[in-house]
């Protein structure tokens, strides 16, 4: 009975179509809209698959070094695509390093760290060793130099609060990262790098100074 006085039976009925399609038609419209969308979209033809795969950085590295001449070993490529954390230009500059390290390449090289990577846990130390006005000053043009030397200023704020982590106990880490998610956050909506890292610097040293005061004056007392 109830496949009988279905809407559906009863708009197909000769007799009683023209007095009930104008009731029932603007409440069947929402559900035959989206079905027959459904309908068309299943007999239309698939689109086809991409051509070819997403290039992994890996393999973008091997292209580069390939069009440069240089043959470079599975294992060691494997090795910097894991120590970049498959970030494209920090394994180029990896290999750059390799590169002058030894040629040719061998499967169980080291891979020494980058000169940027050195200057930058430098510029940590000295934030961390002292806070004043004349060492800000000093880290900005030292930031500065890192942003000339095309080092991009998410992996420079990235290197930077890891170093600085270092230093910090538990409870100083979780407001460090919280100051340090606020800064790349602006960091990603600016256009100017250095006022930001310049920012987060001039933070860090307030709040760790403030920290090593206190803990000074509860060893006093």
């Amino acid at each position: 009975l109830s496949s009988l006085f279905s809407p559906l039976s009863l708009l197909s009925s000769p007799l009683l179509s023209p007095l009930l399609s104008p009731l029932l038609s603007p409440l069947l419209s929402p559900l035959l809209s989206p079905l027959l969308s459904s309908l068309s979209s299943l007999s239309s033809p698939l689109s086809s698959p991409l051509s070819s795969p997403l290039s992994s950085p890996l393999s973008q590295v091997c292209n580069v070094l390939s069009t440069e001449g240089l043959l470079l070993p599975a294992e060691l490529a494997k090795q910097i695509s894991e120590k970049s954390g498959r970030n494209l230009r920090k394994a180029l500059l990896m290999c750059e390093a390799c590169r002058v390290q030894q040629y040719p390449f061998s499967a169980d090289q080291d891979i020494p760290e980058t000169d940027w990577e050195v200057y930058l846990r430098e510029t940590a130390n000295a934030i961390v060793s002292q806070q004043s006005p004349q060492r800000l000053l000093e880290v900005r043009g030292r930031l500065y130099e890192l942003l000339t030397h095309c080092i991009p200023p998410e992996i420079i704020m990235k290197g930077l609060v890891t170093e600085l982590l270092g230093n910090c106990d538990g409870q100083l880490k979780a407001e460090v990262t919280h100051m340090a998610a606020h800064y790349e956050h602006r960091l990603q909506q600016g256009n100017k790098a250095i006022y930001h890292l310049e920012a987060f610097t001039a933070r860090f040293m307030a709040i760790y100074k403030k920290f090593m005061e206190d803990g000074l004056d509860a060893m006093m007392f």
